[in-house]
């Protein structure tokens, strides 16, 4: 632009050399006055365009009738509620292949629109609690076996914790150990003192907290019921229904058994369980309990993860029951559907 000021007109070139000049330059400082005062009228519209393009509030183009958007915003005041769902057949094997509209939520009673459904195998921390009490002195080393299965069973970027129930529970293994210091931690398992089961549990779930993946679960492997806890068995299925952690127990019962904690402890490990979405699996030996590890394996890898808005948005942090069924063709067949009972609502 500069040269194109810089040239004069044909007409001057007609002019004596001195006065052609002067021409030339006072036509070069009107062509360059020009050009200046067209810059700052542009430069001013695009500014007040800005502006105004800053003032108002642009409305996204309205998609087509019965054209669904690629994919929705999560605004902050709604709250995803996402519930672990597993779905078994007849011989105990996962249901894969289900649709969203083939599950039915109800939040309170209220029916719900299922907004999202994956059924992939995600990482997941598991915590196992382990009881070496001295009661589980004759069945110690199936267990250090069980163990071995569990964790060769699960998907190579799991997390997996270990805590040892006895007087008082610690923590063989946090989640953020390294698998090779497994081993160690198992040959040093040796029975002794009281179960202090709860309490184990409890530090269980503290330390799920801290884990890497949102999926979280605790395996829990006991012969009885506890006496030795601090914790209640009411205060913490309290705990278990805030942390959102499913609960699998493997109960080594003796069907002879004399102690009262042995005797409640099958009811008081299925009612704990229930709440969560998992369950207890009852066993008479090592058979059993290495088919109940894989079962437990095989269920957490092939688990729904089922979320939805909340008809309900009230910030109220009250418990809100939960109920999931299976609708359609799908409700008709010998299908058996695990999930957890209901959860607390966000607060403010």
């Amino acid at each position: 632009m500069i040269t194109a000021c810089a040239h004069p007109s044909p007409g001057d070139r007609q002019l004596p050399d001195s006065r052609r000049l002067l021409a030339g330059m006072r036509s070069a400082m009107l062509l360059c006055s020009v050009f200046a005062a067209a810059v700052s009228t542009l430069a001013a519209s695009s500014y007040l365009v800005a502006q105004s393009i800053n003032e108002v509030h642009i409305l996204p183009r309205a998609m087509p009738s019965g054209v669904a958007p690629a994919r929705e915003t999560v605004r902050a005041n709604v709250d995803l509620v996402l519930v672990k769902v597993t779905v078994l057949d007849r011989a105990g094997r996962a249901v894969t292949g289900l649709e969203p509209a083939q599950f039915a939520v109800l939040d309170d009673k209220n029916p719900q629109t299922v907004r999202y459904l994956s059924n992939t195998d995600e990482p997941i921390s598991v915590v196992v609690i382990l009881d070496a009490s001295a009661s589980m002195a004759p069945r110690i080393q199936e267990v250090r076996e069980a163990f071995h299965e569990l964790v060769n069973a699960s998907n190579p970027q799991d997390d997996v914790g270990l805590i040892i129930v006895r007087d008082e529970p610690e923590i063989a293994l946090s989640l953020n150990d390294s698998a090779s210091e497994l081993q160690g931690a198992l040959n040093a398992l040796e029975p002794s003192g009281d179960t202090s089961l709860w309490d184990s549990m409890y530090l269980g779930v503290k330390e799920l907290k801290n884990s890497h993946y949102q999926r979280k679960a605790m395996v829990v492997v006991s012969d009885g019921g506890d006496n030795h806890s601090r914790y209640t068995e009411p205060q913490l299925k309290s705990l278990l229904r805030e942390a959102d952690v499913e609960v699998y127990a493997i109960g080594l019962f003796d069907k002879y058994a004399t102690r009262i904690e042995e005797r409640k402890g099958p009811l008081q490990l299925d009612e704990v369980t229930s709440v969560t979405g998992g369950r207890l699996f009852s066993v008479h030996d090592s058979v059993g309990l290495s088919r109940s590890v894989m079962q437990i394996s095989h269920e957490l890898r092939n688990q729904y993860v089922l979320g939805y808005y909340p008809s309900n948005r009230s910030r109220d942090g009250k418990w809100r029951k939960l109920k999931i069924q299976l609708t359609g063709s799908a409700s008709h067949a010998k299908f058996r559907l695990y999930a957890r009972k209901g959860y607390y609502a966000a607060t403010e």
